[in-house]
């Protein structure tokens, strides 16, 4: 925790400066004026050092206050498909000698975010954020992680800025400084159309640029209605070949895509796009093949299980009913 007094002289005055840093995002300046005569000796007198220790002493609880947190944001990634989730980590360190005891109340949680675009704007809430309280011992850290996505309104392509804000035990608000992330759109590589009027729904596989390689997403849209599902990751996706895709009976939507050399991603989802099965295959020798039959089943031909090696061969509803 840095602190920094500097003490200048001239004049009748003498100007006691203490510096604290309380937020990772804006340095607050604590500016004391202290008032006593020069001695003309040039020397200290026994009032001036008096003043000084009795204003460091009353410094002192400010000081501690706000050295006892250190608060970091932090993103294993810099750029998010639209609609995916947006992952984040709270990072908060006790480095002062008490206990700190962070507490939501029914108004405020302890742990709050302030999201705006690049241009400033703030982007609106969606649902409140309630954190679990939390307690740390001198030295004890903790780290959250923290889906924004589902608490703020991050819909349309671009770059936003997020500020973690802690609550301190006294109410007192560390800000980090601003997190840089950005949302972008994937590239749709295969699409399909269900129902109708109002229940018309459009699945679509988008690929995503994630670095160093390519993730694959499912998008469920509903364009009559003003419901957004999230987009899922269905895992990586290396595009050997198309993706493939057939309905079952019970309207749910089986997909067939390459993560590796010879090996395919088999995923079971409902028609809101939540995943329900998933398994691997060995291209043993033919890839893998979807076929619906003629019951509405969809079955799997080819290939041999690897992960996880208990599944059997169909893939429909009445497996895990």
């Amino acid at each position: 925790f840095p602190v920094t007094i500097a003490i200048w002289g001239g004049g009748r005055r003498r100007l006691l400066l203490s510096f604290s840093r309380f937020t990772l995002g804006s340095e607050v300046f604590g500016l004391v004026w202290a008032g006593w005569p020069r001695p003309k000796s040039g020397c200290m007198s026994g009032r001036e050092i008096w003043s000084i220790l009795g204003w460091m002493v009353l410094g002192l609880p400010w000081v501690s206050a706000y050295g006892q947190l250190d608060v970091r944001l932090e993103s294993a990634r810099s750029t998010f498909l639209q609609y995916a989730p947006i992952p984040v980590t709270v990072c908060v360190k006790n480095i002062g000698g008490d206990e700190v005891r962070l507490r939501s109340t029914p108004e405020r949680s302890w742990m709050d975010f302030f999201v705006k675009t690049h241009d400033g704007f703030s982007v609106q809430r969606q649902k409140p954020l309630q954190a679990e309280d939390q307690t740390l011992k001198p030295g004890q850290s903790l780290r959250l992680e923290v889906d924004l996505a589902p608490h703020f309104l991050i819909r349309d392509p671009g770059a936003y800025r997020i500020q973690l804000c802690v609550h301190g035990p006294t109410g007192e608000p560390w800000l980090t400084e601003p997190l840089e992330l950005a949302a972008a759109r994937g590239e749709t590589v295969w699409s399909r159309e269900r129902g109708h009027q109002e229940e018309r729904r459009i699945f679509s596989l988008v690929r995503f640029f994630e670095g160093p390689g390519l993730g694959l997403y499912l998008l469920v849209d509903l364009p009559a209605q003003p419901t957004v599902f999230p987009a899922r990751r269905l895992g990586s996706f290396v595009p050997m070949s198309r993706p493939a895709g057939e309905f079952d009976a019970k309207n749910h939507l089986h997909l067939i895509f390459p993560i590796g050399s010879g090996q395919h991603r088999i995923v079971v989802v409902n028609e809101d796009g939540e995943v329900l099965r998933q398994e691997t295959r060995q291209e043993a020798p033919l890839a893998p093949t979807l076929r619906l039959t003629p019951e509405g089943q969809v079955a799997v031909e080819g290939g041999v299980v690897i992960l996880p090696g208990n599944l059997r061969e169909w893939l429909s509803y009445r497996d895990w009913e």
